[in-house]
């Protein structure tokens, strides 16, 4: 497999497992120093929520890239398929110009509160960083879903489990 198609595979869920780890260890440090040292680490509850908010937003784009967004399934179940595949273009399409507006409104966000110099109270981050997740996040699902459509005129929905299996072990 290349190294394109490794990341393009592994990328939100390489950046989950990170942030998710990381998060569960400042917790536990917090923990551990609060009732252990009776020390309390007013850095490590910021930064985990912090990323916790990133974490959210990349499971997102993993949900995206794997459709198991929430969706109303009706129009499969009651149109043949032909007909009901154009109607499920037509809803990513729509979430594909949602997300990009989001995405674009989100980097005019991020730039005004990088420009105004807000900072986090407890480690002093920039909160342009902190929000930049918008963006990020919106974009990698706005990419996804437009993957999405793709691989559905390329036929990938209609492959079974081991045509899928086999496609991937030949690269």
């Amino acid at each position: 497999m290349s190294v394109l198609k490794k990341i393009d595979r592994y990328f939100e869920e390489s950046i989950v497992v990170v942030l998710f780890a990381t998060m569960v260890l400042l917790t536990f440090a917090q923990v551990l120093s609060r009732f252990v040292f009776n020390l309390s680490l007013g850095w490590s509850e910021e930064i985990s929520r912090f990323i916790f908010v990133w974490l959210v937003y990349i499971s997102a784009a993993m949900a995206a890239k794997h459709r198991r967004h929430i969706r109303v399934e009706v129009i499969d179940t009651l149109l043949p398929r032909s007909i009901s595949k154009w109607f499920g273009v037509l809803s990513d399409l729509l979430w594909i110009a949602f997300a990009v507006f989001v995405a674009f409104n989100g980097y005019e966000m991020v730039t005004m509160v990088f420009e105004h110099g807000q900072l986090s109270p407890a480690v002093q981050l920039p909160m342009g960083f902190v929000y930049s997740v918008i963006p990020v996040g919106f974009g990698l699902i706005a990419f996804r879903v437009l993957q999405g459509i793709i691989g559905r005129f390329r036929g990938d929905d209609e492959m079974t489990d081991e045509e899928k299996l086999q496609r991937a072990i030949e690269g």
